[in-house]
């Protein structure tokens, strides 16, 4: 009798699989812990959705043997200068508007030389030629002392 129970609640739950259908799913029934995790793709979202989670332009900016954006770790970005110590301008291919995102900046420790390093972006691009996309400013902060501009900061942008 068991056995005969067990046989029919799984048939019942392969028969109930193989007949709901998505007009069977309320909307906002289905809740976001209820969905597997790596179970929705790209190509299941809207294209509003995946246009806002791709990343527009990223830049890895290296210090040595020479300041320059790596090429090989580069989207979007089409120029990098330093016109003084620790400050760095950066633009942008013509088709991304920087004037709408917020980039993100880090440090790239792997490239870099030294501890206590900083780098942000500085929106007003001080010391940067006109048409600049983006400034960031590299420091080495030293306990007792002022902080100061350095060039041994390499550094990642990213703009959303």
């Amino acid at each position: 009798m068991a056995t005969l129970a067990l046989v029919l609640s799984l048939g019942g739950v392969s028969y109930a699989a193989a007949k709901i259908g998505t007009r069977d799913i309320a909307n906002d029934a289905i809740i976001s812990v209820k969905v597997k995790d790596g179970s929705i793709q790209p190509a299941d979202l809207g294209p509003a959705v995946a246009r806002a989670m791709q990343v527009r332009a990223y830049t890895s900016v290296v210090i040595s043997p020479t300041m320059a954006i790596d090429t090989t770790r580069s989207k979007g970005f089409a120029t990098v200068t330093r016109p003084s110590t620790g400050i760095y301008c950066l633009t942008l291919d013509d088709s991304i508007d920087a004037s709408s995102t917020a980039p993100v900046v880090t440090v790239d420790w792997d490239n870099s030389s030294g501890n206590n390093l900083s780098a942000f972006v500085s929106k007003s691009a001080h010391d940067c030629p006109a048409g600049t996309d983006l400034g960031v400013r590299t420091y080495a902060f030293k306990a007792g002392t002022a902080n100061a501009l350095t060039n041994i900061v390499a550094f990642t942008v990213v703009v959303p």
